[in-house]
């Protein structure tokens, strides 16, 4: 198996230089920056780390922390949480981050189609303002998890004046980078913001760049080739061909091992529909995948196979019986499934226009084929493809996922109550409905206790295994690759002086980052 620790890494405690540009190398362009109603990959999050703040985030333990909040509590049976907020903290146009504006913002996520289920996901009813830095969440359930909602997508704060336009093009936020142009398939670029609410060690102002251009290089080949050339001091590639290339030349530092939980990378398939209503065919489409196989010829194994959410590593990992791959078994039930279905079994996999992931998608189209399942591909950019995944209006999908510190914050993609039929928007892409995985997921929210939360995730790791919604294939890895003027492409510390998770959902924080001469 390839090495994945972490290879060349500039790293310095010495007080930073600041001033200075920076040009990062992403995947895929974002269609928008309002997070009540535009969709963010990893590409997104690692914009959206540039020009807002979340309430909360996670340290290097993966334990959640007050980040923009101050400080958070709850009442007894955790069915009430209050925030407070800190003091002094502006928006990029100058206004002050009061209760006022995170209730508002709340109120607005809470009522769109975009974001609304995950508010549902997690029992909250509605936010108050206590005092001019104070709020209050009220849950219509306990959960001990609240926190974690607020630690993603949900969690940014925004001018809520901006927010409530519905203008996904020129986001105001807190951030340590002030939005500057985007030329929308080409680039975005952010400026340093003078009034950033936080100091460092040596009591100067983060962040130490002067400004950031994110340029938008889909083919990871092409990404690399910018990198070499001096076009851009960063990328982030998913590529294990590209990233073991990289690891392997000194003049390159590479970040491929996250303290956290990485996404998964798999198939994810429609259950509302043909020919995926069918249990029967996720079954036999499962034991046509061949895990070893595919990470051999799309990472050089580079990525380890899987088999559910979480890798054995992982703390919230539990053995299932999800089923290994079986050529005979999965041709005999596509022959007997083909008789309920017209007598063929066709479908179309959405999967991406990158080289490497083309690739991917012929392998997979090749190993099912030869169960006798009629595979045709589709190749579109992130932005329509995540479209289509919220509105449903698909069969399969590449897909990578599930990268939350804490599982239950990825609890909301399986939620059955969001199982809706399409095209309704819904966050349950899957569309997996099962009663099972909704009481373990109550029940698991609910609980305070670490062990009880673990026992009710076991039930959805298993339950997942017998629904098969998702082919899973390898652990999904960004990694960041940086030539050696950038130091401390992670080592963010968090204001209560502990280390910051590293990398979460493939996206790391900015503000630490600074240039060597």
């Amino acid at each position: 198996m390839a090495p994945k620790e972490n290879q060349h890494l500039v790293q310095s405690e010495e007080v930073p230089r600041t001033g200075g540009s920076l040009a990062y190398g992403l995947n895929a362009e974002t269609n928008g920056w309002n997070p009540g109603t535009n969709q963010w990959g990893a590409p997104g999050l690692q914009v959206s780390r540039a020009v807002f703040d979340t309430l909360t985030t996670y340290d290097e333990r993966s334990q959640i922390k007050p980040f923009l909040a101050e400080s958070f509590d709850h009442n007894t049976d955790l069915t009430m949480w209050t925030f407070k907020l800190r003091a002094g903290v502006k928006l990029h146009n100058g206004k002050p981050v009061t209760a006022d504006t995170v209730v508002r913002n709340q109120t607005f996520l809470m009522r769109s189609p975009v974001t609304a289920g995950a508010y549902r996901y997690a029992g909250v009813t509605s936010f108050m303002k206590l005092d001019d830095l104070t709020f209050s969440v009220t849950l219509e359930h306990p959960s001990a998890l609240l926190p974690t909602l607020f630690a993603t997508q949900l969690g940014v704060v925004a001018d809520p004046d901006w927010l409530e336009s519905n203008d996904g093009l020129h986001p105001i936020g807190t951030g340590p980078f002030v939005f500057s142009n985007w030329k929308i398939g080409d680039s975005l670029k952010v400026t340093k913001n003078p009034d950033y609410w936080r100091v460092d060690a040596h009591n100067i102002r983060l962040p130490y760049l002067d400004d950031i251009e994110f340029k938008v290089i889909p083919d990871s080949s092409s990404r690399g080739n910018a990198l070499q050339a001096g076009d851009v001091n960063m990328i982030e590639s998913t590529s294990g061909e590209q990233i073991l290339d990289f690891q392997g030349d000194s003049s390159y530092q590479v970040y491929s091992n996250p303290t956290g939980e990485s996404s998964e990378s798999f198939v994810m398939l429609n259950t509302m529909a043909e020919p995926f209503t069918d249990p029967d065919v996720r079954r036999a489409l499962v034991l046509a995948t061949d895990k070893e196989a595919f990470s051999d010829a799309t990472s050089h194994r580079f990525e380890d196979p899987v088999n559910g959410m979480e890798e054995p590593s992982s703390p919230w990992y539990t053995a299932t019986d999800y089923p290994q791959f079986d050529l005979d078994k999965a041709r005999a039930m596509v022959a007997q499934a083909k008789g309920r279905h017209g007598g063929k079994l066709e479908f179309t996999l959405l999967s991406y226009p990158d080289p490497a992931a083309q690739v991917a998608a012929e392998v997979l189209q090749q190993q099912w084929a030869e169960a006798g399942f009629d595979v045709k591909i589709d190749l579109q950019e992130l932005a329509p493809v995540i479209i289509r995944v919220v509105q449903g209006t698909y069969q399969a999908v590449r897909w990578g996922q599930f990268g939350a510190p804490n599982p239950y914050a990825d609890g909301v993609w399986i939620d059955p109550s969001g199982a809706v039929a399409p095209p309704t928007f819904s966050l349950n892409f899957a569309r997996n409905k099962d009663d099972e995985i909704g009481r373990a997921l109550a029940a698991g929210i609910a609980a305070s206790d670490v062990a009880v939360q673990k026992q009710q995730f076991a039930v959805i790791q298993q339950r997942l295994a017998a629904d098969l919604p998702y082919v899973w294939l390898t652990s999904g890895r960004v990694s960041i690759v940086a030539d050696q003027r950038v130091v401390n492409l992670t080592r963010m510390v968090l204001p209560d002086g502990t280390a910051a998770l590293d990398l979460q959902e493939g996206a790391h924080q900015l503000a630490q980052i600074w240039l060597k001469t």
